[in-house]
């Protein structure tokens, strides 16, 4: 019993594109087109931000300055406008706001205090025009780290408790970018009174289903088949329901699997629905509503680091993106228990779910290496069963001794060297040889220190890769 959409077609103008590509959320989209407004400043100052520590997010992509023969910068590095960024969007369940008969209003935990109960990774890709979104079971049984150490092992939704919000965002930025090895860049937290207020403001959301549907525990009732225009507290219902029910055979029976997965898949099909409301309304409609732009700002909160500038680079830089270039990935995971606690946990293939937003287009088994020994010493062994392990296809030759760590690649394999590259420390020199085939040379010199885990972000090591491309 999957609703359906019952959005008209899209009119996709100049400013409209922008709108839909820039909104990892639909408050980002609206704090967009607030910089519009006269009065802006006023209403991106009402915006909280979270402080959050060294390490936790991952440094910002930026551009390469640019030098002259003499060595003098003639444009400074920036924050690249085109590179991919991941942001982790945060659904918190703080009541505050709601009416007290609101089924969302109920807690069982301290005030002040706030689950994860939704959480998406969302990269985006300016450069390819694409923005990619996963959700994370708030279900899902990992270890908690905060400040570089695991704290606990416990539902993932709980990280949001460590301290309040102000240490809770971050430990949940931590968590699983450590568990997932995958870079973090920023972080917005969407709460839900703010998510009932835009869909009212935008006039609600047309669905259409099958069947009566409902979820007695949220609270959410369709009473027939066919389409309905879902107001903020419905709609609210609907992507919160854990246990929905639809009529069959006469009968209310339940729909989907019993763990968060359906829930994540409608929390994602919602938001995608909300992004085509916004952009089939008048862009004009939208830029002079004072109260959507307001509740915009109020039910947000942003990384510190994150800036205007930023944000804005990131919106221009989708004037061309389709709508069908928001893709969708599927978090592989089981049904478990830790204790008597029914809960969720990672299968061997959800690692893999990360690949595209670790920023890797190759796998380990597609590369092959060739790894030199110019060492002389049994590091090569070492590093042989390392990559081996990994998946890379290895064999090993003995080499002239040098000083340095090498990787020679042909330019049109820039990927797999840099994948290579990740688990060696320090980050090889790269050479680059046209007609190299698509093997990658890994020379080990005396300089190599170590296997590296976890490995180098991918960041790190194109930059470094891309020094060697530009200077042959």
């Amino acid at each position: 019993m999957v609703p359906r959409s019952s959005a008209a077609g899209l009119r996709r103008s100049w400013p409209q594109r922008i709108i839909l590509g820039f909104s990892l959320s639909l408050a980002i989209g609206l704090v967009f087109a607030s910089s519009r407004l006269t009065d802006f400043d006023e209403v991106i100052g009402s915006i909280v931000r979270i402080e959050v520590g060294a390490g936790v997010l991952a440094p910002t992509p930026t551009t390469p300055a640019t030098v002259s023969e003499s060595g003098e910068v003639l444009v400074p590095v920036a924050a690249d406008p085109i590179a991919p960024r991941n942001f982790l969007l945060i659904g918190t369940d703080s009541a505050i706001g709601l009416d007290a008969d609101d089924p969302a209003a109920h807690r069982d935990h301290p005030a002040g205090f706030a689950l994860a109960d939704v959480i998406m990774l969302a990269r985006v890709d300016p450069g390819m025009g694409r923005i990619h979104l996963i959700s994370i079971p708030r279900d899902l049984y990992l270890p908690i780290y905060s400040e570089g150490a695991p704290l606990r092992e416990e539902k993932l939704a709980s990280s949001l408790m460590v301290g309040g919000l102000e240490q809770g965002a971050p430990t949940l930025v931590e968590t699983i970018s450590t568990n997932f090895n995958v870079p973090i860049h920023n972080f917005v937290v969407v709460d839900f009174f703010g998510f009932e207020q835009i869909v009212d403001l935008l006039g609600g959301v047309n669905m259409c289903f099958d069947t009566a549907m409902r979820d007695t525990a949220s609270q959410f009732f369709i009473n027939s088949a066919g389409c309905t225009t879902m107001d903020g507290q419905t709609s609210l219902a609907y992507v919160r329901s854990r246990k929905l029910e639809a009529v069959i055979d006469g009968w209310w029976r339940r729909v989907g699997a019993s763990n968060d997965m359906e829930r994540n898949q409608r929390q994602q099909d919602f938001m995608i629905l909300m992004l085509e409301k916004m952009v089939d309304q008048d862009i004009s409609t939208l830029l002079t509503n004072t109260d959507l732009i307001e509740t915009a700002a109020g039910m947000v909160v942003f990384d510190e680091r994150i800036t205007l500038g930023e944000l804005m680079d990131l919106g221009q830089s989708f004037v061309d993106i389709e709508p069908d270039h928001v893709i969708q990935h599927v978090l592989p995971v089981t049904d478990g228990w830790a204790g008597e606690i029914s809960v969720l946990k990672l299968t061997s293939e959800s690692q893999v779910a990360f690949e595209v937003f670790r920023g890797e287009t190759v796998n380990t088994q597609e590369v092959p290496v060739l790894l030199v020994d110019a060492r002389g010493d049994s590091a090569a062994a070492t590093v042989e069963g390392d990559l081996a392990t990994l998946g890379f296809a290895v064999e090993t030759v003995v080499g002239d001794l040098q000083d340095e760590t090498t990787i020679r690649v042909a330019p049109e394999y820039f990927a797999q060297g840099v994948l290579v590259a990740r688990y060696i420390e320090p980050t090889p020199r790269f050479i680059y040889v046209d007609d190299f085939g698509g093997t990658v040379e890994l020379t080990l010199g005396a300089d190599f220190a170590a296997y590296r885990w976890p490995p180098a972000t991918l960041e790190e090591v194109e930059a470094v890769a891309r020094l060697g491309l530009n200077s042959d």
